[in-house]
């Protein structure tokens, strides 16, 4: 995983002037957004009322079967989306057995419902950050029972967080690599390629002037070390 060219740099893909020294909006902050957005049920029952229409005239019963298959489909990946937001939201002694169940219940879905699997997993990982090791262990579940589905949750989040350091979004890039940190214990991705997405963090420090310091500077150091951290338990046991 390359993105070091992104990392420090002018233009477009320079750090934002508006991010204090720990990478923090200056003119936002995360309570002011709506943690998560909730699937839209209202939408069934307007599709549905189309649906009764279409049975007048001649095409009226292919219209209505049609919308029918449509309604079935927008209700399980409704109900897909929210299995996976509401997952750990209590702390309950069976938080492990439902982890497994909902591994259970995405793999065998996944293959008709991936982009909505992997756009609600993306949003909860960038918007529910306190659940962060929940949706580690999905992934790394997931991964566990078919290595093509893992991997196409690692492309995915390595794709917003070069997205992210694009823009300069460092709250988002501190998110994703404490995700990335924690798929080292679950054997997602293995500790030299966590190893080396920090040191590219640390390339552009290391090249500064001595004894100058920036406040880019100091929220990539901030970044790399908040990422080691999340995998020390699993940099330990190497």
């Amino acid at each position: 995983m390359d993105f070091s060219g992104r990392i420090g740099g002018g233009g477009r893909g320079g750090a934002r002037r508006d991010v204090d020294e720990f990478g923090r909006d200056r003119r936002s902050r995360p309570h002011h957004r709506k943690p998560y957005e909730r699937p839209n049920r209202g939408q069934r029952g307007h599709s549905g009322g189309h649906g009764g229409h279409g049975g007048h005239g001649g095409g009226g019963h292919g219209g209505a079967g049609n919308s029918s298959m449509v309604d079935e489909s927008a209700d399980l990946e409704s109900r897909l989306s929210s299995l996976i937001i509401k997952v750990g939201d209590k702390n309950a002694p069976t938080l492990q057995n439902n982890l497994e169940a909902l591994s259970v219940v995405l793999e065998k879905d996944f293959t008709n419902h991936e982009t909505t699997v992997l756009r609600t997993l993306r949003q909860c990982v960038l918007e529910l950050p306190w659940k962060v090791t929940v949706y580690s262990t999905v992934a790394g579940l997931l991964n566990a029972k078919n290595s093509e589905t893992g991997a196409k949750v690692i492309t995915l989040m390595h794709g917003v967080l070069c997205k992210s350091l694009t823009k300069g979004d460092w709250c988002s890039v501190k998110i994703i690599m404490r995700f990335f940190a924690l798929q080292v214990a679950t054997k997602t991705i293995s500790a030299s390629t966590l190893l080396s997405m920090v040191d590219a963090f640390l390339k552009p420090v290391a090249g500064q002037t001595a004894g100058v310091v920036t406040a880019q500077n100091s929220c990539f150091v901030y970044i790399a070390m908040t990422t080691l951290l999340w995998a020390g338990q699993a940099l330990k046991e190497l």
